[in-house]
């Protein structure tokens, strides 16, 4: 039991030093027309219309409404948006909300659409 008494204090330490992003901070998108913030809300779009094989949504990302980061480590960032979305069959458009981590300037297949959910405003 003894030998793994260092393994269990670095997990631990793992853990604390690298929440989740439970207790991280998110901070405001001040501008969210930059180019970056509309490559990840389109590549959110592109993801979730694409996510079931059988049933392709007809999907196109608007703009980007608004949105906050925050940072994981390593140079990874989640980004927390508000996009519009039109669907091309209807031409209706409505607002959702997803979180994207990655690392800026990474290749695509290191991104990952963790939420893609329609957006409900805070009361």
């Amino acid at each position: 039991m003894r030998s793994l008494l260092p393994l269990l204090v670095a997990a631990l330490v793992a853990v604390v030093a690298f929440p989740d992003g439970a207790d991280a901070v998110w901070t405001p998108i001040a501008n969210p027309g930059t180019l970056v913030v509309k490559q990840v809300g389109n590549f959110a779009v592109i993801v979730y219309s694409n996510a079931d094989a059988r049933k392709h949504l007809p999907l196109q990302l608007v703009n980007v409404v608004g949105g906050e980061t925050q940072p994981v480590g390593n140079g990874i960032t989640d980004y927390r948006l508000v996009l519009n979305v039109k669907n091309t069959d209807t031409g209706s458009t409505a607002l959702y909300q997803c979180v994207v981590r990655g690392k800026p300037g990474s290749r695509s297949t290191t991104w990952v659409l963790r939420s893609f959910v329609p957006y409900t405003q805070a009361a």
